[in-house]
């Protein structure tokens, strides 16, 4: 292959325009992912975040010393500061999710989320540093451009079509990799212990009475089953961060994925994780196969509606 035909691949890849109904359901997905995460941090803002907080500013700029992307820092340490900030943060999730002001409130959210990590490290897991680094290129993406209050004023104004215009996804191709690269950063973490190797991780992972959320089938919890299921697990986070790439098994790939997590939701209690994860799924969905499958949704519910109303006229 020549060098010219890599770039020309490599510039389409990034920049050649497709309609942005990925990404735009994605920031929704995101904006809702958000508020269910400020929601379950609620009851304990303060807790976390304030100025009493059992972890004091001091100590943590102690661990994380230097020039931090923190509101916290700019804020006044005052309960009715810190709560006031927590308002403005969910009120912009809000409207981020359904796409007012999208650019806007996608800078508001990416500074409060890094504000409330940088704030606080030692509650935050990857599903959290998957939302902070989305989030910033989030900011970049056409995510207003369709599914949003935004294009529907646009529209209504005169000043736009009906119609999504196509736009450059580089932004969502940065997401994509980043998922990417989680799946295959934790491939390469576990590959190196002995546990995933010899097939024990999950007997262990399944045996912490702390993790526990719902009851599982005696046969799930079969050495031999566990043994099984920690080499899938490794064997499907490896596809996923290299095989994902592959276009005829990216939906298989996927598939596999949302039961793998779905699995690890019922079973596990780590609040988020998996829906974090999860959301971005959707930003490797063809355009074209979203607009099938809500043209498919739109048309049986239409469907439906007319057979109702035809049973009804008969009566």
């Amino acid at each position: 292959m020549k060098l010219r035909s890599i770039v020309e691949a490599w510039d389409a890849f990034f920049f050649a325009p497709q309609l942005p109904t990925s990404i735009a359901l994605f920031r929704a997905i995101y904006g809702v992912l958000v508020i269910a995460t400020l929601l379950l941090l609620r009851p304990d803002w303060l807790t976390w975040y304030g100025p009493h907080a059992w972890i004091s500013p001091a100590t943590m700029h102690q661990v994380e010393p230097g020039v931090r992307l923190n509101l916290f820092r700019v804020v006044p340490q005052s309960d009715r500061w810190i709560e006031s900030l927590f308002w403005v943060f969910l009120g912009s999730a809000v409207l981020l999710s359904i796409g007012f002001l999208t650019r806007l409130n996608s800078v508001i959210v990416f500074l409060c989320l890094t504000s409330i990590h940088q704030r606080n490290l030692f509650i935050n897991h990857g599903g959290d540093t998957f939302l902070r680094v989305a989030g910033f290129f989030l900011i970049f993406a056409p995510a207003g451009a369709a599914l949003s209050v935004d294009h529907w004023i646009r529209v209504r104004r005169g000043k736009g079509s009906a119609a999504v215009e196509a736009r450059s996804p580089w932004a969502q191709r940065m997401i994509q990799f980043e998922l990417s690269l989680l799946y295959f950063a934790a491939f390469c973490s576990k590959a190196q212990g002995a546990p995933w190797i010899n097939g024990t991780a999950l007997f262990y992972v399944y045996h912490l009475d702390a993790f526990h959320r719902f009851p599982l089938p005696g046969w799930f919890l079969n050495p031999s089953v566990l043994k099984i299921g920690t080499w899938l697990a490794l064997a499907l986070e490896f596809s996923l961060g290299v095989l994902i790439w592959v276009r005829e098994l990216r939906y298989y790939l996927l598939g596999a994925g949302l039961l793998f997590h779905m699995t690890l939701e019922y079973s596990l209690n780590i609040p988020m994780f998996e829906w974090d994860v999860l959301s971005a799924y959707v930003l490797f969905i063809d355009p074209a196969d979203l607009a099938r499958a809500w043209d498919w949704v739109f048309h049986r519910r239409a469907a439906g509606r007319a057979l109702r109303t035809s049973r009804v006229t008969n009566v």
